[in-house]
């Protein structure tokens, strides 16, 4: 499964427009918001067994919180590079807390 997220110049310059018309403030806010919201989601998940709108329920919230990541993003002005050397280091670590793990 490969996954790539990337988002259009139409919706980029839409998410600045967002971030302009409510301000950073409401933003952050609102990406609080949606993590939250998908939490539930997932919770909810935890607590049935596999049903499509639990399912569905997940797809929607992953969407909205990836929506707001990219805003916040645009916000603080972090750009793929920075980004994809950070998510290197990150499972960098991963990868030796495994290592230790099969030891």
């Amino acid at each position: 499964m490969k996954m790539e997220v990337k988002f259009t110049e139409h919706q980029i310059e839409m998410m600045q427009i967002a971030l302009e018309k409510w301000g950073l403030h409401e933003q952050v806010g609102q990406a609080i918001e949606e993590c939250a919201e998908l939490i539930v989601a997932l919770q909810k998940h935890t607590n049935r067994s596999m049903q499509g709108d639990t399912v569905e329920k997940i797809l929607d919230e992953i969407a909205d919180v990836e929506m707001m990541l990219a805003q916040i993003r645009l916000a603080f002005d972090i750009d793929d590079k920075t980004l994809c050397e950070r998510i290197k280091a990150k499972f960098d670590r991963l990868c030796r807390y495994l290592a230790e793990d099969t030891v």
